[in-house]
């Protein structure tokens, strides 16, 4: 599935990132996810961080491990954002807890990001028992956290540059 691997800084769990063309529901709905691009974002960069745990209950060992997830996944996302900023290109971080942009304007959508997961990777998507999708990682079920980039870069070029800088970190 051509994916670049890596691992976290703070637990060496593994952290899968993919690169695809963007959906046509992101590239028919881009203005009302991110209303201020005046073109679609033509790659989407998918980051998988592996969880110490499984996340499709709610506790509070649950509920602290995807906020050090989060920032995990934060701190990948700005590397990236700080690379194709060098390179001239359009990129937004999608927050993974709400779906929202975090540099751009809100738009009146939100991304579904379990659903852009799937539709891309062809995960499989489980309904927790509070109503929430959860994905399912077909080797770390449901120890896995998934976060969104969007970027106008080619998807060649954005593979091209994970690889060069994220390998190295």
């Amino acid at each position: 599935m051509n994916s670049i691997i890596s691992y976290q800084k703070t637990t060496q769990l593994m952290v899968e990132i993919y690169v695809r063309s963007s959906t046509h529901f992101i590239i028919n709905h881009y203005s009302k996810l991110l209303p201020d691009w005046d073109f679609y974002p033509e790659t989407v960069v998918i980051i998988l961080l592996e969880s110490a745990i499984p996340l499709n209950t709610v506790n509070r060992d649950v509920i602290k491990e995807k906020k050090r997830l989060r920032n995990e996944f934060l701190e990948w996302a700005n590397i990236i954002k700080f690379h194709c900023k060098k390179q001239k290109w359009l990129t937004e971080i999608i927050d993974p807890q709400d779906g929202m942009p975090i540099y751009s304007s809100q738009g009146k959508m939100g991304f579904d990001v379990v659903a852009v997961v799937h539709e891309l990777l062809r995960f499989d998507v489980n309904d927790t028992k509070d109503g929430c999708k959860m994905l399912h990682h077909p080797i770390k079920k449901t120890a896995i956290y998934p976060s969104l980039l969007l970027s106008d870069a080619k998807v060649k070029d954005m593979n091209y540059l994970l690889q060069k800088t994220l390998t190295t970190r």
